[in-house]
């Protein structure tokens, strides 16, 4: 009982969720402060802690000479052991110290290189004896192990690093593909900012990264079969994902047992392809002329032309480029809200639909996307797209995977996304969900229902069931492979893109791995507030999910990590190149005073943020 008082001590003194009005007191289950997000299958704890050496925990693994692993046992030592925050030795008299931490892998298996989507994720997490081991099937089970152990960390009150003295865990995902889409095409998404995003992928365990990499607004994807797609379409030669910035990406995310799956959507959402290559594209016409924009209607030019033989032989060889730089062999193509008007304004396509006894626009749709699943299976690689095709009755290959993005429909078999969920497993589909979880509908932090006034945003995300309502068999059940948090990029780019995603896409996070029946968004309020605190201590600047504190480590003050270097990857050139860069004239004409006052400028620049975290 001691013990137990002592935790919600230091709940309510370092990390605080607290009401929105007096009137309105919050109910749910007090979390500890090290709880575990996502909940683990099966997790027992004692109240008794053990003290561990701050900056002196020894890691051992049957496998450390996989580069996934060692590279995560360096990567987890400032997660483990926060540099700006404050912590003591234990006592000189304590005994109750952690030792050691072993990671093994089962049979010594072999280093993989890449997670798939058949990848064993389940792990054991124990302590007792102070010893701590983390066992599993794969490294990437170890990789989930290993961000369990890193949570049940925490620093006390009196800042002793701590954790508990008994744990035993079984744990592993409910659903396979447990995924974030982001789009960088409508704003352009630096790649520091991409990375410290998988990061924080990877300690709410996603697995999967859906690169919704080019749009009307922007092509930022450099190809190397068609480089001018990126020089005429990118906003700037700086809004531009290089070869060199995809590999980073997708180590970085290899590392973290990420998979990167690249979108290049098709035929619609193409306006920047115009831009280098015109002849793809259709011409709207109106009144007799061409090229004729009609507001809400159609531009002067939008949509690939299906009757143009080069859209298929350049999706033949883009495709083919993608497949041979993404390692994870699947592509999306998108295939989403395909505007028909400008196709039907052409004289030149409805003349083509007479002589190739194509009939309407659907079967029109129908045409293009069979030419270009025609493709994947030629480079074999397995398709996703959104489920606009499906609903245009286009059969697609074996094994392709149907994203679900609608939530109604003017068909009355379909009146929710799990009407959708259940027709496509039940026809034999891979089937993964986004309807009820698109980030970028931002709202009031709260909402109200006939039972409560404090309903927090994030509920609406966890308290999804994706099997709801689910009449199939179990083995269409299987194929249910999970779902994905959206985040279109209208309103959002590197100043608010980690901020806007976290930590809601933790609630779906938790929703596709914890068992469902993990589903009080009461008693989940105060452990994501503990998890968001978490994410604060790792420089990821999550948004709060209502009123409360965190600790001295919040934005801008004192021990704030958010700009720490250690968790972010930005090359600060800037700096250093300033003076460079100017102009001969311009240097010439600075008298000693003023270059050495630049010079200072500089050098204060430079040096700030050092000052900053170690003050």
């Amino acid at each position: 009982m001691k013990c137990l008082l002592f935790i919600i001590c230091f709940v309510n003194i370092q990390c605080d969720i607290t009401y929105i009005e007096v009137k309105y007191p919050l109910t749910g289950k007090l979390a500890p402060p090290n709880v575990v997000w996502p909940h683990p299958q099966k997790m027992e704890v004692s109240n008794d802690l053990l003290y561990i050496r701050p900056n002196d925990l020894q890691v051992d693994s049957n496998i450390e000479t996989c580069d996934i692993v060692a590279k995560a046992i360096e990567r987890y030592k400032p997660l483990f052991f926060p540099p700006t925050l404050d912590m003591h030795q234990p006592p000189a008299d304590a005994e109750n110290i952690l030792q050691t931490l072993t990671l093994n892998v089962k049979n010594k298996s072999q280093c993989e290189k890449y997670i798939e989507l058949t990848s064993s994720e389940a792990y054991n997490l124990t302590i007792k004896q102070k010893v701590a081991v983390v066992e599993a099937e794969s490294v990437w089970g170890l990789l989930r192990g290993l961000e369990t152990f890193s949570q049940l960390i925490y620093i006390n009150e009196q800042n002793y690093v701590v954790i508990n003295s008994s744990v035993n865990i079984t744990d592993s995902p409910r659903f396979r593909h447990r995924g974030i889409m982001l789009d960088t095409a409508r704003h352009f998404v630096p790649v520091p900012v991409i990375k410290k995003n998988l990061d924080t992928m990877s300690y709410n365990k996603i697995n999967v990264f859906h690169w919704h990499l080019v749009d009307d607004q922007s092509f930022p994807f450099e190809s190397k079969t068609f480089p001018n797609l990126s020089r005429a379409g990118a906003f700037s030669p700086d809004h531009v994902y290089t070869p060199v910035d995809v590999a980073d990406v997708i180590e970085h995310a290899r590392l973290r047992g990420i998979r990167v799956i690249p979108e290049i959507d098709t035929p619609g959402h193409t306006f920047s392809w115009s831009k280098s290559m015109p002849e793809l594209i259709t011409v709207c016409w109106a009144h007799g002329k061409p090229y004729q924009a009609i507001y809400s209607i159609q531009g002067e030019m939008e949509i690939f032309n299906p009757s143009e033989p080069r859209v298929y032989s350049t999706m033949d060889a883009l495709l083919r480029e993608i497949k041979e730089r993404f390692p994870s062999n699947y592509i999306h193509l998108g295939m989403d809200e395909v505007y028909d008007k400008c196709w039907l304004s052409n004289p030149n396509i409805r003349q083509w639909m007479v002589d190739n006894n194509i009939l309407s626009t659907k079967s029109l749709q129908k045409y293009y996307a069979d030419r270009i699943l025609d493709i994947t299976r030629n480079i074999s690689v397995t398709p996703i797209v959104w489920q606009d095709v499906w609903d245009e009755k286009v059969e697609l290959p074996p094994g392709t995977i149907i994203q679900v993005w609608k939530d109604s429909s003017d068909n009355i078999e379909f009146d929710s996304w799990a009407s959708y969920l259940n027709r496509a497993a039940n026809e034999g589909y891979n089937v993964i969900l986004s309807s009820p979880w698109y980030l970028n509908y931002i709202s009031y932090g709260k909402y109200n229902t006939d039972r409560s006034v404090m309903n927090l945003e994030f509920f609406k995300y966890y308290e999804v069931e994706p099997l709801r309502q689910f009449s199939g068999s179990n083995e269409a059940k299987e194929r249910i492979l999970g779902g994905e948090a959206c985040l279109w990029g209208e309103f959002v780019d590197g100043t608010n893109l980690l901020s806007r995603f976290w930590p809601k896409a933790s609630a779906v996070a938790e929703r596709l791995w914890s068992p469902a029946t993990i589903n009080n968004s009461e008693d989940a309020q105060f452990r994501l507030d503990v998890h968001r605190c978490r994410l604060l201590r790792r420089g990821i600047p999550a948004q709060p999910i209502l009123n409360g504190h965190c600790g001295n480590y919040e934005v801008g003050m004192p021990k704030s990590l958010i700009n720490h270097p250690i968790f972010n990857y930005e090359n600060p050139t800037w700096a250093s190149t300033t003076k460079a860069s100017l102009p001969a004239k311009v240097l010439a004409s600075l008298s000693s005073s003023s270059t050495k006052m630049l010079t200072s400028y500089i050098y204060v620049i430079s040096f700030l943020p050092i000052g900053y975290f170690y003050h």
